[in-house]
């Protein structure tokens, strides 16, 4: 390979990277929805546990779920451009979240169902979950902070699995709060302003 086709080759990666990048922070938006309800069904649930209405988690999540599918499937309808007219980044980052988000439904419904995982450690499971797409993700965003964001869930989840209980819902939560609609709110921001978020060097 001459110089000449390294550098095309490396400009046509630049570009592709770049216009990922722009189309996924677009997308803010899916964070914060799945964030705000996440965040709301945690601690509605702890309420629930609290109060001795542990019997309605149930219905909650279902619902929860339900609703976050039907607007997402919603938001994807609206979107201008077609998964086919996607950029190579962009699918990269829309498959593993969509992939963690069946892993996750597996295991926050048939994990406890099954008995092969406790109620409580459902959370500290779907952190760690959440911190390998952040992780993956931010090699298409190339944002040190994605990557923070992504290890900061790593360690949320060890330290609930060492805490337990029902306690890990708050933490949980706050978790949700902090690493998910924060980070949702940058890009969605960005995105209307017409910027990319700044990275922390």
């Amino acid at each position: 390979m001459d110089q000449q086709s390294a550098i095309e080759e490396i400009a046509i990666i630049k570009r592709v990277i770049e216009e990922s990048r722009r189309f996924t922070f677009d997308n803010g938006k899916y964070y914060l929805l799945w964030g705000i309800l996440i965040a709301v069904a945690v601690f509605v649930e702890y309420g629930l546990i609290l109060t001795g209405n542990a019997g309605l988690s149930a219905w909650l999540w279902s619902v929860t779920v339900g609703i976050g599918w039907v607007i997402s499937i919603i938001f994807g309808i609206r979107e201008p451009s077609k998964p086919a007219g996607w950029p190579i980044g962009a699918k990269l980052v829309a498959l593993v979240w969509a992939s963690c988000g069946v892993a996750i439904m597996i295991l926050g419904f048939i994990g406890p169902l099954s008995g092969a995982l406790h109620d409580w450690a459902i959370c500290p499971a779907i952190a760690a979950v959440m911190g390998a797409a952040y992780t993956i993700s931010s090699l298409v965003y190339r944002l040190k902070w994605v990557t923070l964001v992504g290890i900061a869930w790593w360690i949320g989840s060890l330290c609930m699995f060492a805490i337990g209980g029902i306690n890990t819902l708050p933490i949980f939560g706050t978790m949700m709060i902090l690493f998910q609609i924060v980070p949702g709110f940058i890009f969605y921001r960005s995105s209307k302003k017409k910027l990319q978020p700044v990275d922390i060097k």
